[in-house]
This record gives structure tokens, sequence and C-alpha cells, in this order.
């Protein structure tokens, strides 16, 4: 894909929640896509390998949370920090740091070789307060250094919600948001664990985007973002050892 194509793709995907890109933002993400495209080459990132699935399915659903995030920052002149737990292939930290670079991101992932990756995306594109953390969420969760210190923590992971809020809600400050990201389907009952947790849902954005094909057509996917607001420290017994959490929900 031509580097003015792939900038109009972002573009009109973007607009649909409100984000402007610009075209040295764009700069960014086209380098940040041949790179996750050289290296899924040697290491498994990705299963989308294509410049219309990585802008579409990766890049514009990664941007829906960013609306959130200004929302609530409103006009703070605070340096705010956000967590990505799980990122994977820096999905959705790194997108969100390069729109919104006077955000503090933090990238936690439990497998090295891809925060190798990610060090090398951050090197290349030049970022700046952002750092990559080699932990289990489990662990990140409990260490002093990270808990109760974020303002947003999000997750663009698939496990279940009440999963999810264990390992995603103990780095929140009191009064900070943890911006869940998940398909269009329902999920199962969690307002238990949210309440053991003191969080409490506070809203819930339903939507699609379009998505490209292999083929090459496109389609309508179905999103929802769960915001949660913690009200309070998380308790001492939260989050529980690593693999308690999947195995044991709340």
């Amino acid at each position: 894909m031509e580097f003015a194509e792939g900038y109009e793709l972002l573009r009109s995907g973007a607009s649909r929640f409100g984000v402007e890109v610009s075209e040295e933002q764009w700069a960014c993400f086209y380098k940040y896509m041949r790179l996750l495209q050289d290296w899924n080459s040697r290491i498994n990132l990705t299963s989308i390998t294509e410049d219309p699935g990585i802008i579409t399915k990766h890049f514009v659903d990664c941007l829906s949370i960013v609306p959130h995030i200004r929302e609530a920052a409103g006009d703070s002149q605070k340096v705010l920090r956000l967590c990505d737990i799980g990122t994977g292939a820096g999905f959705p930290g790194i997108p969100v740091k390069i729109l919104m670079p006077e955000l503090n991101v933090c990238l936690v992932d439990s497998l090295n070789k891809r925060l190798l990756f990610l060090d090398e995306v951050i090197r290349a594109l030049g970022l700046k307060g952002i750092e990559t953390v080699h932990m289990r969420a489990e662990d990140f969760g409990r260490d002093s250094a990270f808990r109760n210190k974020f303002d947003f923590s999000t997750a663009r992971a698939v496990a279940p919600m009440n999963v999810l809020l264990e390992l995603c809600t103990p780095a929140l400050k009191p009064g900070g948001l943890f911006l869940a990201m998940k398909g269009g389907r329902d999920e199962g009952p969690f307002a238990g664990a949210a309440g053991k947790l003191c969080c409490k849902l506070e809203k819930t954005d339903r939507f699609t985007i379009d998505t490209a094909e292999e083929d090459g057509s496109f389609s309508s996917s179905e999103r929802i973002i769960y915001v949660f607001r913690k009200a309070a420290p998380t308790p001492p017994a939260f989050p529980r050892k690593a693999g308690i959490p999947s195995k044991k929900p709340l």
C-alpha cells in the first residue's frame, strides 16, 4: 500500500472517533507497521500481516480509546500515566502514545522477545516518555513501584472481564480509569469482581469499525469499550498470585 493511500485509510478510520492524525504521526505509524511486518517474520506478533488489515484492525481500533483518555484528562497540566497490560505487539499503547505524546506510557508484557521488538519500535520512532516492563500482570500489580500509580490502564487482551479487572486495576490510582477493549459480544457477569476490586462500571461505548479483509473487501466489526473507575486503593489480597486469576476468576 502506498504511503498516501495508507494515510487516507487511517485518517478515515480515526475520524470515526473525532481523532485527527497528522502526516507526521502517520509517518510514525507507517514505520511501526513496517517494523511489525519485518519482526513478525521471525517472531509471532500478529496474524494480521497486510497493510489494510494492520491499519484498520490494529491502528484504528486502538485509537478508539483516545477520546476517552482526552475527556478524562481535560485541561490537566500534570503528566498523566497509562499502563498497557499484556501489550503484545504494542496495542493499544504505542498508537495512543503516537497520538498523545504528552502521555507517559508503560508497556507491560510477560514475553521478553515482544519487548525487544517494542524497544526497537520506541528507538526507531524516537518516542520519549515510554517504557517497557517485563512482568506478569499479577506481579506488576503487586509491585510497589507500579501499584496505585497510574491514571489509566488498558488491555486489548482476550480474557473474561472478571479476570481483566483483577489484572488491570491494581496499578490504577484511586479515581483512575480502566479502559477494557472488547469485541461486540456482551461480557458475562463482572459486577462482583468489580466490587471486590473497588471499581465501578462508569459507561460503555458501543460502536462499529470498517475492517479490511484478506480478499480486499471491508466488513463492519462491532466493538465495546468498558470504562471502569477505581474508587479506592485495591485491597491487599489482589491481584492474587500469577495464574490464579485466570484459573479461579472472581
